[in-house]
């Protein structure tokens, strides 16, 4: 059973069976309830955690406790993978979004296996590069865009698009919106608000629907 989820798994894919029966043989499972932290930002660990099932949020802060949703991580995914690679603290928090289990590998043995096997390192770059870019755009996106501009560009990136029409994303709280693209509640429902009086993004249905032919202008 876990090894056809460790398959399934991106870090290793069109890994060979008797890497993964390796694996399998190095690896804890580890149950968590929703709303559990996985990890803390700044803790000296050096696990890898694959998500067998569940889902996970990374999360940054400050020392004001302002926090940044950086990503959302289920089924499939991975995390911990920077401490893995340099031992350093984490960089980021993990939390669950709903019960999650894990698979734990030690540091050590991954990076024994890793030279082993390295078509390990390639899966473990690929994977890295993928989320360096996301991350980039959460910089520019940081950098150069308004709150009302961030509101848009995360319901198109994150948004079903339905009949060629509209943006179809559940609706979030506004703290929660806030927490994913960098700012303040009071300033996401100030945003939504102005959006919504200009006919950009209306809520409906548990919904924030945005018109695919709408152009935000100040």
């Amino acid at each position: 059973m876990i090894k056809e989820l460790l398959k399934n798994n991106k870090l290793f894919k069109g890994v060979e069976d008797n890497i993964l029966d390796e694996i399998v043989r190095n690896t804890d499972i580890i149950d968590f309830e929703k709303g559990k932290t996985i990890i803390w930002k700044g803790e000296e660990t050096t696990d890898l955690y694959i998500i067998l099932k569940g889902k996970v949020n990374v999360i940054t802060f400050d020392e004001k406790g302002n926090e940044l949703i950086v990503a959302t991580f289920s089924k499939g995914d991975f995390v911990g993978e920077l401490s893995l690679i340099d031992g350093k603290p984490r960089s980021m928090s993990v939390e669950t979004l709903t019960d999650t289990q894990v698979a734990v590998i030690k540091r050590n043995f991954f990076l024994k296996l890793m030279k082993k096997y390295p078509q390990l390192c390639l899966q473990l770059s690929k994977n890295l590069v993928e989320r360096i870019r996301k991350t980039d755009e959460i910089l520019e996106s940081l950098a150069f865009l308004d709150v009302k501009r961030r509101i848009v560009k995360y319901i198109k990136d994150y948004g079903i698009f339905e009949d060629k029409k509209v943006y179809k994303i559940k609706k979030l709280s506004h703290s929660e919106l806030a927490k994913r693209i960098g700012s303040s509640r009071e300033a996401v429902s100030k945003a939504i608000k102005s959006l919504s009086e200009k006919g950009i993004i209306e809520e409906r249905d548990n919904c924030f629907i945005l018109k695919a032919n709408s152009i935000y202008e100040e």
